[in-house]
């Protein structure tokens, strides 16, 4: 609850103030704003969970804040407040997008109650994405989630001309370990690539991602290709320090080429690793874009 953050929308300036101190003694973080502009300049710019606003405003009223917000930050709850409750019923508020409605006046322990349960909604929300987005038994980012960030950061690559490289890792002699000693230690071993894998990119840059049975892949962002190889080159001395026995790692690396997509991303990556591996595993093995 300490980390949601909570913006006010009101005009005046009595009210914004004691909302604020209000939700501040609550344990939320706020932000206040006297117009939609300006509140839409905030949520552009900053990360905001909630949105207390009152529906009659001068130059934008709180309904087609609502609709804005819509479009620019859809995972906003909005919370509507009006002195009026003849020209908006609960029911036309809610059905134009809002979480929640409040009349002036209103007592605290209402709105508290309201502000409570959208914050255990939206955590009840994050859980359920998040296990949506991550693979079972690494707790790695998993492949689907891998296809959607792959694909915003190819645009973002292009639209800000920073590089993106990608690392695609394979697990030699995996099978061999399951024929031997049993798929739980199989599994031991995918669990420590994986602690390997995310304990060697820079923390809250670089994504780490299992796409396949044996097979990981990493999202080095705005790293040209040799960071990105000294990055895998991290990888593979970690593993090798974990002594696996005949299980070593094939990490193919390469970067982003101009006016390529997701796709050539992908497949140059494969190719650099299947090379890895031919040469007899271990190894990284790097391909630029213009390598064929």
């Amino acid at each position: 609850m300490k980390s949601t953050r909570v913006l006010v929308v009101d005009d005046e300036s009595m009210v914004r103030q004691g909302l604020c101190k209000l939700l501040e003694v609550w344990g939320y973080r706020t932000r206040a704003t006297d117009d939609g502009a300006s509140a839409l300049e905030i949520l552009r710019g900053e990360r905001i969970d909630i949105v207390i606003a009152d529906i009659r405003m001068p130059k934008m009223d709180g309904l087609s804040l609502l609709r804005e917000i819509q479009q620019i930050a859809p995972d906003v709850d909005v919370v509507m407040i009006t002195a009026y409750d003849r020209d908006f019923t609960y029911m036309d508020v809610v059905e134009a997008g809002a979480a929640d409605f409040v009349v002036k006046p209103f007592e605290s322990d209402e709105l508290r109650a309201k502000i409570t349960r959208l914050v255990k909604q939206r955590e009840i929300r994050q859980k359920l994405i998040q296990q949506s987005i991550r693979d079972g038994l690494t707790h790695l980012y998993n492949r689907r989630h891998f296809a959607e960030r792959l694909d915003e950061e190819v645009k973002r690559s292009r639209r800000q001309g920073h590089p993106l490289s990608m690392l695609i890792l394979d697990v030699d002699g995996l099978k061999r370990l399951n024929d031997r000693h049993g798929h739980q230690e199989g599994d031991a071993v995918l669990v420590g690539v994986a602690n390997v894998l995310a304990g060697s990119l820079r923390e809250g840059v670089d994504l780490p991602f299992r796409i396949g049975g044996d097979e990981f892949a990493a999202l080095i962002v705005e790293a040209d290709l040799p960071s990105a190889e000294q990055i895998a080159g991290r990888v593979l001395a970690a593993w090798s320090r974990i002594q696996v026995e005949d299980c070593s790692l094939s990490i193919g690396v390469t970067e982003l080429g101009a006016e390529e997509g997701a796709t050539d991303l992908i497949e140059r990556a494969d190719r650099a690793m299947y090379r890895a591996k031919r040469a007899g595993g271990s190894r990284v093995f790097c391909l630029r874009h213009d390598d064929v």
